[in-house]
């Protein structure tokens, strides 16, 4: 169904969102951008995510504090607050069955199923987020995405007094299963958390540029994106999102500005 505003239907501006948030995280990554990630930071170091969850919040905003001015976005890997949170499980998460490899209808079953065996509430988002932990466990995913950035936000506020937003991003898009994890398609991806101040297309762009930056074992837990100047100063930086859970498309008022 095409929206009031154009004639072109809303599923053509779901994909031309996602392409050039892909595209513009990518020369993000090369500081060679602009708008909500202009260039980006690593913050490389070690997190011992076996000494919990305010452990981790802690030792992320002590990573962050000596690069991080106000208005700036912090991409942090959902597999370093899903582990700090402790929702790990053993590597069978990944292969009986592997959550990528199943209709998307079966998943809420092998989510409850998993629930009860751990102890801990996992969902079919948090299925598609699992990965490798180790060499005999698996990370499912941070439980309440929206909610944790706000607290990594919170306290880098609190160390260090900069207002951030905080992205929390995982490579998984949903696409493996045509479920898309934010209820719009990501691509490279995708941005499953966010504090108040970035739309989800500049989350999107964000969680892209970090991805570059981060690579897959350069022990990256997070990445600092640096705005343009037009984007620095921006109402809501480091609020908590408004609703719980996961980035969700349908609780937004739209993908960008409009």
């Amino acid at each position: 169904m095409a929206s009031e505003s154009n004639e072109r239907p809303d599923w053509f501006w779901e994909l031309a969102v996602a392409m050039n948030a892909a595209f513009k995280g990518l020369l993000g990554s090369m500081g060679e951008s602009g708008h909500i990630c202009a260039s980006v930071e690593p913050t490389p170091g070690e997190v011992d995510i076996e000494s919990g969850w305010e452990a981790t919040v802690d030792r992320l905003s002590e990573l962050v504090g000596p690069h991080v001015v106000n208005g700036d976005v912090v991409v942090v890997a959902d597999k370093v607050t899903s582990a700090g949170l402790g929702r790990v499980g053993p590597r069978k998460v990944l292969a009986d069955p592997d959550p990528k490899t199943v209709p998307a209808h079966r998943l809420p079953e092998i989510a409850a199923a998993w629930s009860e065996t751990l102890g801990y509430r996992v969902t079919d988002q948090h299925l598609l987020l699992a990965d490798e932990f180790g060499t005999d466990r698996a990370t499912l995913g941070t439980d309440e995405p929206n909610l944790r950035a706000a607290e990594i936000a919170a306290a880098v506020q609190r160390d260090h007094g900069v207002v951030v937003d905080v992205i929390i991003s995982d490579t998984d898009t949903g696409l493996d299963t045509r479920t898309p994890i934010i209820g719009t398609l990501t691509i490279g991806a995708t941005p499953i958390g966010a504090t108040a101040g970035v739309n989800l297309y500049e989350a999107m762009r964000c969680a892209v540029a970090a991805e570059f930056a981060r690579g897959h074992g350069r022990r990256i837990p997070a990445v600092v994106c640096r705005p343009a100047k037009r984007r620095a100063d921006r109402p809501r930086v480091g609020a908590e999102r408004g609703y719980p859970g996961f980035l969700d498309a349908s609780r937004e008022g739209a993908l960008t500005h409009a």
